[in-house]
């Protein structure tokens, strides 16, 4: 089973940014309209997931990265390290600016954390929303399905709407165990904006 499924209306964005960062919005623009407040696991995996739907006001993303799972951060830095990385022996330096806001010394993308990168993506995802007028209206938990004890999917349904247009769509969350509490494994459509910036890195012409 997937651990999200992404919104059916995605191929719609087309924000006037660079063709990497397009690509991205298509992709991610049609997540949640939401902060995420600052957020610790909790003893069920309904209550991390609540967490991260978070609410609907404020733009404070400081504790996204304590809802997500051990793993799925640990494959973040290593991705974004990889890419950026890439990119410099290279001299192309599109990705350092769009996530550090200019050049930096690889020493300082070592020293980058996994939440600072997860913090500068949540905003990316934000502001397409925002962009696009985005808003959720509310949602509903339609099922829980218990793969192991230390393993669930949950699935939801979102109620959206975009300027006069509305919606709804059905994701699936994968929340996993871990010694501080439930976490939850990065939904699909993060899972894809990693794939984009893994792929397009590497086109570097």
């Amino acid at each position: 089973m997937d651990d999200g499924a992404s919104f059916g209306r995605e191929n719609e964005l087309n924000l006037p940014h660079t063709q990497e960062d397009i690509s991205m919005h298509i992709l991610t623009g049609l997540i949640l309209l939401m902060t995420f407040q600052t957020g610790f696991a909790s003893d069920t995996p309904e209550a991390t997931l609540e967490q991260y739907f978070g609410v609907l006001t404020g733009q404070d993303f400081s504790g996204i990265s304590q809802l997500m799972d051990t793993e799925s951060m640990m494959n973040l830095k290593t991705i974004m390290d990889d890419a950026i990385g890439y990119q410099a022996n290279h001299g192309v330096y599109r990705l350092q600016r769009r996530i550090f806001g200019r050049k930096v010394s690889m020493s300082d993308v070592s020293a980058a954390t996994a939440d600072f990168y997860l913090e500068s993506l949540a905003g990316e995802i934000l502001e397409a929303a925002r962009a696009q007028h985005l808003v959720v209206d509310d949602r509903v938990i339609l099922g829980h399905i218990d793969e192991t004890e230390d393993l669930v999917h949950i699935v939801a349904r979102l109620n959206m709407h975009q300027d006069d247009t509305r919606g709804s769509d059905v994701l699936v969350y994968t929340l996993i165990r871990e010694e501080d509490g439930w976490k939850l494994k990065f939904p699909a459509t993060i899972k894809q904006m990693l794939t984009v910036i893994e792929t397009s890195a590497r086109r570097i012409h």
